[in-house]
């Protein structure tokens, strides 16, 4: 029997796994290995438990090929394959309804919906939750699920898993002994780490090496933004992101080594002509009430949000947000 609506526990997230007759997972757009990890595991415990199960994501085009390496065996379909009216779907690490984005209609049509994320910034949607905002990752409470469902872990779920938890954690840095003990369980359970971020980084072609000289070159500091302790960003064109996608979002790296005590941004022109903002900090100040000023969400220490008009006008409303948001919380 499936649980009252609302939130639920791991038990409760795991007795809805149990009940359903077949299962669609979502991961957001733009998908990240928590995402991806939390989806493929879900699935591929449901599908060893005779449950018909697949993957999907809401955006228009591929899978990013290094993500690929979390989804050996083929569960993760097109947008458009995915089933109109599954008996549950399971969205992960999606901290709003839009961010499931053309597949966001399924919460409409299948039977129940359970929700599993750790984002601060969550808007509740879906008929159940479980959320744990101070979950340093949302693989943490998957792991917690299956658990509870009783379903060991083969070599492919602890990679995928330990995929989301090393890169949310910024390379098992957050989280504490949780964190370390969840990783060196999905160690034991077959995730090897020197191979899985091999491949989850890529190869990467050797005219990235001037994109990123160039992008580098143009990245900006203020000094007197966020209170004294500094903005520093960068922007990324259209025409660099379509051609070197996988390696753009390296450049936060970058950027956040730089900032020191302040906040970096990245922004990324979209072919559509917005712009994909990325935030980056020590949480000071909250990154994801900043984000949310400009439509978006995410972490204390780590947010982002899409934006429409000009580079100009985009750095101008991040920098009246996060003046908001200093003054606010006295930062």
């Amino acid at each position: 029997m499936r649980p009252d609506p609302g939130a639920v526990d791991a038990g409760g997230a795991a007795a809805l796994l149990r009940d359903a007759s077949d299962v669609l997972v979502l991961g957001h757009v733009g998908p990240d290995p928590d995402t991806l990890g939390c989806a493929v595991s879900v699935a591929t415990a449901m599908r060893r438990r005779g449950v018909p199960a697949v993957v999907a994501v809401g955006d228009p085009g591929p899978i990013a090929d290094r993500l690929r390496t979390l989804d050996p065996d083929g569960i993760v379909v097109h947008a458009a394959d995915a089933p109109p009216s599954p008996d549950l779907l399971v969205c992960c690490d999606a901290s709003e309804r839009r961010r499931l984005g053309s597949l966001a209609d399924r919460l409409d049509t299948a039977g129940a919906s359970l929700v599993i994320d750790h984002h601060v910034s969550f808007v509740p949607f879906g008929t159940h939750q479980f959320v744990d905002p101070t979950a340093p990752a949302t693989v943490t409470l998957v792991r917690q699920v299956l658990a509870e469902l009783g379903e060991p872990l083969d070599a492919n779920q602890a990679s995928a898993l330990f995929a989301g938890l090393y890169t949310d954690t910024g390379g098992l840095r957050a989280g504490g002994a949780p964190t370390l003990r969840l990783a060196a369980e999905l160690v034991e359970a077959g995730a090897e780490p020197a191979s899985l971020m091999r491949g989850l980084n890529g190869d990467r072609p050797f005219g990235w090496l001037a994109a990123l000289a160039t992008i580098l070159a143009g990245a900006h500091r203020e000094p007197d933004a966020v209170a004294g302790a500094g903005l520093v960003w960068a922007r990324v064109d259209a025409a660099t992101a379509g051609r070197f996608g996988e390696q753009v979002g390296s450049v936060m790296g970058q950027l956040a080594a730089t900032a020191g005590h302040g906040v970096a941004a990245l922004l990324t022109e979209c072919q559509d002509g917005t712009w994909s903002v990325s935030l980056r900090g020590t949480g000071r100040p909250d990154l994801s009430a900043v984000a949310r000023r400009l439509g978006g969400g995410g972490h204390r220490g780590a947010a982002g949000a899409e934006l429409g008009g000009t580079a100009d006008g985009v750095l101008e409303a991040l920098r009246e947000a996060l003046v908001a948001e200093t003054v606010g919380q006295g930062t």
